[in-house]
């Protein structure tokens, strides 16, 4: 097999009109054989152990197969096409993680991944892979479920979050459908004939959709797609698998950690904030920054985040050594791999959205107290003065935390710069930091300073200046989050105006239609280069 082949393959897309089935030939030109698996090892370092997305061994053999007899029906059959150009997709959007490394690498951008480009690398597969997709698949099969993971993936990247979250639903529905969300031995002459490893495979491909759920869920604000009361079916478990199946699947640890986190925030998010209307989302007022100056949280309200708190920290208490990230003498991260610091970048947003309410409450306090002035202040913390300031130094940990990380992948060449997710923590973490940055100049007689450090404002630049390199090759999430926080910047600025001209709040405008898009970016030359990990 020539290495540089590329395999041009005619065949058909199918589309349904009012009257007739119309039918055309296309034809579909396919990356040179080595390339693609070049792909999927790309599509395997970014996100292959968080979930299972495909068999590693099997697609191997199935791509291999395509390419040595292109004309046969298996290699043009639709949904292993659909399947197989959603995969490309996600290879092309991982294969330009990185930018320059080095002990001198200040996280300028390189000028090669500059790109005003509409949309990301791989857009031209994901177009094709939805082409062939069969909306609603009246006999659905697992590999119809992978593909619409994939595309859930991919959709993310794009900024199509509602796009992802009806992939995500229609995939979930179908796994229902197909019952992989109960035990086989509820229906034990069913599966009689599966193999372990075909069992696991369903196991796999459930607790993905499952997890992908979850995700769409926590980041749009809807309800879960299935109750945790309907699953029978046990977590995916690599000590099942010997022999050549091993080599079909990843690490189930590592994918089962994952999920435990996902779980832990789907029912914090929900218990605390419900779904539409108050979500907790990038596109919320929590997110944004609440200016509703005199809605104040209950103990209660405050006691229910500080347990789901405490869990999350249990969570991260008993994780695996394998996966547990340690202090070396000098302070640096050590066990950091990408794998790990997806795992960890999730749990220190989580905790960053759980407690940003919190963090807004204090503020909208010490405001209230600011404008009326010094001799007003009695107790600016509602409830728990103790909890409330533990909530603070708990955000700034995770805040900085994140931005350690996000810095080591930047420097390691891991960083994904075409993702929603690294841009997603980026973002998160900054809103903290604006936020806390603007507590420091609210002191009053007799009353602690909230602090922040020089190594808060390393962590804002280095979040910031990670946003600008991934907005700057074209990231278009990114660039929607530096928007964002243009706007809390000019927020935060209009709020400290009013207090300074006695300018009625009710004369502000928060409205982010009416932010000038042509604004500077937040983003400015950072003193201090990042010298290694």
């Amino acid at each position: 097999m020539h290495p540089g082949l590329e395999i041009s393959i005619e065949t058909e897309v199918s589309r349904s009109s009012a009257l007739t089935e119309s039918k055309r030939p296309i034809k579909i030109r396919l990356p040179p054989y080595n390339h693609s698996i070049y792909l999927i090892q790309c599509a395997e370092a970014a996100i292959g152990h968080d979930q299972h997305y495909f068999r590693r061994r099997h697609l191997r053999a199935r791509v291999r197969q395509m390419y040595e007899d292109p004309e046969s029906s298996r290699s043009k059959d639709h949904g292993w096409l659909c399947y197989w150009l959603a995969a490309l997709a996600l290879g092309e959007l991982y294969k330009g993680n990185g930018g320059a490394s080095g002990a001198n690498n200040s996280l300028d951008v390189d000028p090669i991944l500059l790109d005003t480009a509409k949309e990301p690398p791989g857009s031209e597969y994901y177009h094709q892979s939805i082409a062939f997709l069969q909306q609603v698949a009246e006999n659905p099969d697992i590999q119809y479920i992978e593909t619409l993971c994939l595309l859930t993936m991919y959709a993310f990247s794009m900024d199509k979050i509602n796009t992802a979250y009806m992939y995500n639903g229609i995939g979930l529905r179908a796994a229902l459908s197909l019952g992989l969300h109960r035990s086989h031995l509820d229906f034990p002459s069913d599966r009689s004939d599966l193999t372990v490893a075909e069992l696991e495979y369903q196991r796999r491909v459930f607790w993905t959709v499952y997890y992908q759920d979850l995700l769409t869920t926590t980041t749009t604000g809807r309800p879960w797609g299935i109750l945790d009361d309907e699953i029978t079916i046990e977590y995916a478990d690599s000590s099942r698998l010997a022999g050549d199946s091993l080599l079909d699947f990843f690490d189930s640890d590592e994918s089962n950690a994952h999920l435990e986190l996902m779980r832990l925030r789907g029912q914090a998010y929900s218990s605390l904030y419900g779904y539409a209307g108050t979500a907790i989302n990038p596109y919320s007022h929590i997110s944004l920054f609440n200016f509703d100056l005199g809605n104040s949280l209950s103990q209660q309200h405050l006691d229910k985040i500080d347990e789901f708190h405490q869990g999350l920290i249990a969570w991260q208490q008993e994780l695996l050594p394998k996966m547990k990230l340690l202090r070396s003498w000098d302070g640096s991260l050590m066990n950091l791999n990408r794998v790990n610091a997806s795992l960890h970048l999730i749990y220190h947003q989580t905790i960053l959205v759980l407690l940003r309410p919190a963090l807004v409450n204090i503020h909208n306090d010490r405001f209230d107290a600011r404008s009326k002035g010094f001799t007003s202040v009695i107790d600016l913390f509602p409830g728990s003065k103790t909890m409330l300031q533990a909530f603070y130094s708990a955000t700034l940990e995770s805040a900085r935390e994140t931005a350690r990380i996000l810095e080591w992948l930047q420097y390691q060449s891991i960083l994904s710069i075409h993702s929603y997710f690294d841009a997603s923590y980026a973002f998160t973490a900054a809103i903290v930091l604006y936020l806390t940055k603007q507590l420091r100049t609210f002191t009053y007689p007799g009353l602690d300073p909230l602090l922040f450090t020089d190594d808060d404002q390393y962590a804002l630049d280095t979040v910031l200046r990670i946003l600008q390199l991934q907005s700057s090759a074209g990231n278009i999430p990114a660039r929607d989050f530096e928007k964002r926080l243009r706007l809390l910047e000019s927020n935060l600025s209009a709020l400290e105006a009013a207090l300074a001209n006695h300018v009625c709040l009710d004369e502000l405008n928060f409205d982010i239609d009416h932010l000038d898009a042509r604004m500077p970016s937040l983003t400015g030359p950072t003193e201090t280069p990042y010298a290694g990990p």
